[in-house]
């Protein structure tokens, strides 16, 4: 039910969220974007443009060509919504 309400910024950091992995004890999501786009049904554009917004709110970093990785404060993000989804 919760994916009636949730916006593509938010499908976009969900999946860089569930994509996490660490790599010399660092967290990074090892997708590049054209793999998110495929995924999530989204032009290469649109992916871009979401990665920037996603940027300047200062939800994910990008640590290096292709590698992201997601803030603190888009971890709590994700988690305060998987908590709502829960409730039922």
């Amino acid at each position: 039910m919760l994916e009636l309400f949730v916006n593509d910024n938010y499908k976009l950091l969900k999946l860089l969220y569930d994509n996490q992995t660490v790599i010399l004890g660092e967290k990074v999501v090892p997708l590049r974007q054209i793999e998110i786009a495929n995924t999530l049904g989204f032009s290469k554009m649109k992916t871009n443009a979401i990665f920037v917004k996603l940027q300047e709110q200062e939800l994910i970093k990008q640590e290096a060509r292709g590698k992201y990785t997601l803030t603190e404060k888009a971890e709590k993000i994700v988690k305060y919504i998987e908590k709502i989804d829960d409730i039922k």
